[in-house]
């Protein structure tokens, strides 16, 4: 049985559901080696501005993280923004993006060093998460063994018959880092002290001997100056460190310095930890997640797979038509044991982790609260190819809402070393 790598179980995901040998490739060597775009079929877009619509951007980024390209777009169009979910920072990536004001701004082109919106017209509401359908995939592997034909074709085989473990993958953990999700820990048990420790503190892989200088001179409880030290690309720590500097051991309110959407996100980076756990424990076990079992909380799917109606319970009746997928608890304020196979695996976790289900509503700070829901189990993948040339491998695969691609390319490399793959 082949080792995870120790980065891999940092994050929760503890097991391969493939059987093949490791195979030396590396993907994302350029950015243009991963590329995904959203898949919205539906959404109907007119040529016509008019009372009460909003302009739609197709917004095509590099090297820049959703959040610092929505901080830096909504400035240029002077209103917040809204769009269907994060995009990988290393990976060319196309994203639909509106104001949610109708009295923004309306360029026709944004341009700046790491991102371009184009304006392709006008919709009725802004975008939501609900309007995507999946995310399309092409991505470039490069340095290939010489099994890289049969990995692929063994990983493609088990995501058809839905074999393909659906974990959250590095990126929504700080892609390297992979620390968000002990912040999110240390807020849902009140110790925000930790919180904050965590942020400021931490030694970080991609420190250099500046921020290594300004994480001591904070330590030693200059705030102010330490984060003055910090590079600009951690705006968020010395927003916090800012306020810490002014008010002294008021770990809440530095806390509420930083965006509420990054103090959300440290909360769900959390529940995905606890999920991925969840599901390594399910499979340890033996669980099939592709297929509907009495007992289960279960989903609608639709013929292409990528998307599922509203979560049903054990009572509910199945349609005759209908094939039912399994789904699988976050953990969150609104968890509830109905007794389902993965239901039990969800409460080890969380005894495991020393954390209760009603800890997710953090009364303290209550923007942050996480209230649960559902996932399923398995990759959806859709309309998936492959083609090899020598040493080089091209995939081009379309995934659902949510998932993630590095998930899928891990099954096919299994490497040591995750980072140096390209998968972190």
């Amino acid at each position: 049985m082949t080792a995870v790598p120790e980065a891999e179980r940092a994050i929760g995901i503890e097991v391969y559901a493939s059987t093949g040998a490791p195979c030396r490739a590396v993907a994302k060597s350029s950015e243009e080696d991963f590329k995904v775009e959203e898949f919205i079929p539906k959404l109907e877009i007119s040529s016509e501005d008019s009372p009460g619509s909003y302009p739609i951007y197709r917004v095509e980024k590099r090297s820049i993280d959703t959040l610092h390209m929505e901080r830096s777009l909504g400035d240029a169009l002077r209103s917040r923004l809204s769009y269907a979910g994060m995009k990988d920072k290393r990976a060319v990536a196309v994203q639909y993006v509106t104001p949610t004001s109708t009295k923004s701004l309306r360029p026709t082109r944004v341009e700046r060093e790491k991102f371009t919106a184009e304006l392709v017209g006008f919709v009725s509401r802004p975008i939501s998460r609900g309007m995507v359908k999946g995310n399309r995939f092409k991505v470039v592997l490069r340095a290939c063994c010489a099994d890289i034909a049969n990995r692929v074709e063994e990983v493609m085989t088990l995501a058809r018959l839905r074999l393909l473990p659906n974990f959250f993958g590095f990126q929504r953990f700080g892609a390297r880092e992979a620390g968000t999700h002990l912040i999110g820990k240390a807020i849902v048990q009140r110790d925000f002290k930790q919180a904050v420790s965590l942020m400021l503190l931490t030694p970080r892989t991609t420190d250099d001997k500046v921020s290594e200088e300004a994480r001591n001179t904070m330590a030693s409880g200059n705030y102010k100056e330490g984060g003055k030290m910090l590079p600009s690309h951690q705006d968020v720590e010395k927003m916090v460190a800012r306020r810490l500097s002014a008010e002294p051991e008021n770990w809440t309110g530095a806390l509420r310095a930083a965006p509420m959407t990054v103090r959300r996100l440290y909360v769900q980076a959390y529940q995905s930890f606890i999920f991925n756990r969840t599901l390594s424990l399910a499979l340890e076990r033996g669980l099939d997640i592709s297929e509907f079992e009495e007992g289960d909380n279960w989903s609608e799917v639709s013929e292409d797979g990528l998307v599922i109606s509203r979560v049903r319970g054990v009572r509910d009746a199945i349609p005759s038509n209908s094939t039912p997928v399994p789904m699988v608890q976050l953990a969150g304020y609104a968890y509830r044991n109905y007794g389902s196979r993965f239901d039990s695996c969800v409460e080890e976790v969380m005894a495991q982790e020393r954390v209760s289900a009603k800890e997710f509503y953090v009364k303290e700070m209550q923007e942050v609260s996480a209230e649960g829901g559902f996932r399923r189990p398995h990759l959806a993948v859709w309309d998936a190819s492959y083609a090899r040339s020598g040493e080089r491998a091209d995939l081009t695969f379309t995934l659902a809402r949510g998932q993630y691609a590095t998930v899928l390319l891990r099954e096919v490399i299994k490497p040591g070393d995750s980072a140096a793959a390209g998968l972190a």
